[in-house]
């Protein structure tokens, strides 16, 4: 257990699970110094996790084999046990649910993550009308995208642009970026992420986006923009960088999870976790957006989307549980977490 990564094998060694094993598109965030690493005894996989209290909190899934997914996971529970009361996992896939069921755990469905299959996304057709109008309004207004390959060279004045934007962008957004779920830019130690970044007409940057890998492609990590920026950026930006990929012979991108999005689907109608957190979908929407940050993820046309999970020690969430969830994203403020507009 430690903190951070303390030299170049151990940083190689977690990179190589991520790569073989990082099924969930927040695998990479393992490499984050927001987080403590759980390692395998018996098996070689890790799990990245935060504690709040006397609660432990994971992001993502357990990385590993897959044959060796539940020994790894009993090694964590035992160790978390001797420590703390109880335990999440944040953002799971559905890939180990009968694993988690199977060591006791409970899990409710926590929203839908957008997934776009590269080799067959374009932007023709009836569902991607509005997708192809933000581009092209982009493209008329004189935008242009490039990449940013920091680990070749570095560019002062890109990254000055970049942390211009990041400014605008938080200002814009009234509250402190949010942690251990969300990475970071990270220009002093790019690692394997991407950088793609927008100009407009004048030459000046109005947005950059950071993808990460996971072990089918790779994940929309953060997207920052100035308030200003010309309309459909976000979108150019994005489908670029899809093409760029997929000219790499990339198969996948996530756009990552839509928060509380159709948690009654799929799930037991008499299940009160699910229905508390459609609850909340429904009666905290103006506070937070989530209709709305669905509808945007829509808007790409996802090829599918894929279930994200809570799992949970306890039978039932918890105020505690709860409470740590919003904490660990947003140390310095709670409410911070409601006003994220990402």
């Amino acid at each position: 257990m430690k903190r951070t990564l303390t030299n170049h094998m151990e940083h190689a060694h977690v990179c190589e699970l991520v790569r073989q094993h990082g099924q969930n598109p927040a695998a990479y965030l393992v490499l984050e110094d927001d987080k403590l690493l759980y390692f395998g005894q018996s098996v070689v996989g890790v799990v990245a996790y935060g504690v709040v209290g006397k609660t432990v909190v994971v992001c993502g899934d357990p990385i590993c084999a897959p044959g060796d997914f539940v020994r790894l996971l009993s090694e964590f529970r035992q160790f978390y046990t001797s420590n703390f009361h109880h335990c999440v996992f944040l953002g799971t896939t559905d890939v180990f649910l009968e694993h988690y069921t199977q060591l006791g755990y409970h899990h409710v469905k926590y929203g839908d993550e957008a997934r776009i299959q590269l080799s067959s996304y374009q932007l023709a057709g009836g569902k991607m009308a509005r997708m192809r109008a933000d581009v092209n309004h982009a493209n008329n207004a004189g935008v242009s995208t490039q990449e940013y390959k920091p680990h070749t060279h570095r560019d002062p004045e890109i990254e000055r642009g970049m942390q211009f934007v990041s400014e605008q962008w938080l200002e814009g957004k009234g509250s402190s970026q949010l942690i251990f779920t969300i990475g970071s830019v990270g220009l002093d130690n790019p690692m394997e992420r991407r950088y793609f970044y927008a100009t407009d007409a004048a030459g000046q940057m109005v947005a950059f986006h950071v993808f990460t890998p996971f072990a089918r492609g790779y994940t929309a990590d953060i997207t920052h923009r100035v308030p200003n920026a010309p309309g459909g950026v976000t979108e150019k930006l994005n489908f670029d960088a899809f093409m760029a990929f997929r000219a790499e012979g990339i198969e996948w991108v996530s756009l990552g999870i839509a928060p509380l999005a159709n948690t009654l689907r799929d799930s037991d109608p008499h299940d009160v976790n699910a229905k508390l957190l459609n609850l909340v979908y429904e009666k905290c929407n103006g506070i937070y957006g989530f209709k709305s940050l669905c509808l945007a993820k829509s808007r790409y046309g996802p090829t599918l989307w894929a279930p994200g999970h809570l799992v949970f020690s306890t039978r039932h969430l918890t105020p505690r549980i709860a409470y740590a969830i919003v904490k660990i994203q947003t140390p310095g403020s709670v409410r911070g977490l409601l006003r994220r507009k990402k």
